[in-house]
């Protein structure tokens, strides 16, 4: 397979499974830092052989419970070394995990947990109560192991095992077709689904998406680790590559653990590199630079046409803010402006944006590092097919993908998995097209609003048109009673009546580069920022509760 890659800049060891990860990280990459985080006052540095040795030994104490042959292990709470110990702990012991998202309600995650059949749940002390809610809902779980009181010594527990000469989890072999991992997705759009994936699903899907980059060593894990994209680029490609990763455990201490960990690149959501922004620019109007910054970009931008590049040194001051190494912010799990994109290359700062789907295990599409073209998602992964399936006049259709990295289906779920799964083609229900074999997100295919002269509209784009204007905090365009709808949040201070007719003036101007069709004609104002997923995805199908 690794003779197969056809664009790859860096040869990786090729690795069948997750555990075959884990065994060869402890030996390749010893004592260097795998992990830190903050402990008490300080920060904990964990070496790679470290690492090995504690997953080893939570897999033996997992077998010698009794837990094997695919049984299903909850994992809940906050990012942490101990959650990704577990996490490979469970996969590796040849059981399957499944990471349910901290931030759902007691009621919630009992029903994730009748549905994934889960014998055992591994949570944070933050989750107790909500583990009593539970019991009192009439869980039939069998065990719970908290990641915080009781894992060193149930690691310690292993590791005696091991030493006694019990080898469960040695002797334990990996069928990499089989389901390692129950991923139930955010539910932007309905009830959460459980996604099936598999050790070649996950194993596939990390190998050819850094085979593709060139990736600076050091990152912080901001994303939520339950989520794939959360564990795929910050955890299990890290890894791979023998990255050091600084774990975040909460957004107030975001911008301390970057400063302290100075990394070299960083997977985030749109929202957090929007931040990003935002706050270089406000820091640097706060302090009258803005004509002086706009100027230096424009002179480093001539510079750099005839080959000389001073970003690194003209910017540095803005680049020491995220701890003085960052080169490189890897964007997925939403679309992200030009503006941003554009933004960020101009000090320095190169953004890598793709596409994914929890059910591709996620990453389908990767820009890459020399080749990079604004308002696309970049190019399919090696050894991955997509194609647009019944293309309009302007190429665009749903997004089909086929390859490794697709998953096994839906689980207790054969209707729908038979709905979207077709002779090995995964129905994104995304829409999009190609060009010059760059694939770009048109929009949504739940979200398309077509109208009565059977033009389609899709909503993210007028969105993203309006997020521009001054004041507009957050926008989402829908169809009502046969019109086109902009709902908007803002949270500027000031006379709201004024903000709100300002709003509106610059919508028309918005329209005035719109066709028609797909023009405003109706604009709400709401006052509470609209409902969102934990990976802050706005819940559409809450707008109107």
């Amino acid at each position: 397979m690794a003779k197969e890659i056809k664009d790859q800049y860096v040869e990786r060891k090729y690795l069948e499974d997750l555990k075959e990860l884990i065994d060869y990280v402890g030996k390749e990459y010893g004592n260097k830092t795998a992990y830190r985080y903050r402990e008490g006052q300080g920060i904990t540095d964990v070496s790679f052989e470290k690492f090995s040795a504690d997953v080893t030994a939570l897999g033996e104490y997992i077998l010698n419970l009794g837990y094997k042959d695919g049984d299903r292990i909850a994992l809940i709470g906050e990012n942490s070394y101990n959650w990704v110990v577990a996490y490979f702990a469970v996969i590796n012991s040849g059981n399957v995990v499944v990471p349910i998202d901290k931030e759902l309600k007691a009621n919630e995650i009992y029903r994730l947990i009748n549905d994934s059949d889960s014998k055992m749940i591994i949570h944070s002390t933050s989750k107790n109560s909500c583990i009593e809610e539970m019991k009192d809902l009439g869980i039939v779980t069998e065990k719970f192991l908290t990641m915080d009181d009781e894992f060193d010594s149930a690691i310690c527990e292993g590791k005696k095992l091991i030493d006694s000469g019990s080898s469960m989890y040695s002797d334990v072999k990996i069928d990499r077709e089989k389901m390692c991992a129950l991923i139930y997705t955010s539910g932007t759009t309905g009830v959460p689904k459980g996604v099936m994936l598999s050790n070649k699903n996950l194993a596939t899907n990390a190998y050819t998406a850094m085979s593709c980059m060139i990736i600076p060593d050091v990152t912080v894990a901001l994303l939520p680790l339950n989520h794939t994209f959360g564990i795929m680029a910050s955890i299990i490609c890290q890894l791979w590559m023998g990255h050091t990763v600084f774990i975040n455990s909460g957004l107030k201490t975001v911008l301390q653990d970057i400063q302290d960990a100075k990394p070299g690149h960083i997977s985030v959501v749109p929202l957090y590199i929007e931040n990003f922004y935002k706050k270089i620019w406000q820091g640097i109007e706060k302090q009258g630079k803005t004509k002086l910054v706009k100027t230096m970009i424009s002179v480093s931008n001539t510079l750099r046409k005839i080959g000389i590049d001073l970003r690194r040194y003209l910017f540095k001051s803005i680049i020491n803010n995220f701890g003085g190494n960052l080169e490189m912010l890897i964007s997925g799990g939403a679309p992200i402006s030009d503006v941003y994109m554009k933004g960020f290359d101009d000090i320095g700062v190169t953004i890598i944006n793709g596409y994914g789907i929890t059910e591709c295990s996620p990453i389908v599409a990767l820009n890459r590092n020399n080749n990079i073209k604004y308002g696309t998602v970049g190019n399919p992964l090696c050894n991955t097919e997509i194609k647009i399936q019944d293309p309009d006049e302007n190429g665009e259709g749903e997004i089909w993908v086929k390859g490794d990295i697709v998953m096994m289906g839906y689980y207790h779920n054969e209707a729908e998995t038979a709905r979207v799964l077709k002779d090995g083609w995964f129905n994104t229900e995304d829409i999009g097209k190609f060009e010059n074999n760059f694939l770009s997100i048109t929009g949504r295919k739940k979200n398309i609003i077509i109208l009565d002269n059977g033009k389609n509209v899709y909503p993210e784009e007028i969105e993203t048109m309006l997020s521009f204007i001054d004041n507009v905090g957050e926008v989402v365009v829908y169809q009502e009673d046969n019109v086109i709808v902009a709902e908007v949040y803002s949270d500027a201070e000031g006379d709201k009546t004024a903000i709100q007719a300002q709003i509106k003036s610059d919508i028309k101007k918005v329209n005035s580069q719109l066709a028609v069709y797909k023009q405003i004609n109706r604009v709400k104002f709401r006052d509470e920022e609209f409902i969102k997923t934990t990976t802050k995805k706005i819940k559409r199908d809450m707008i109107h509760q």
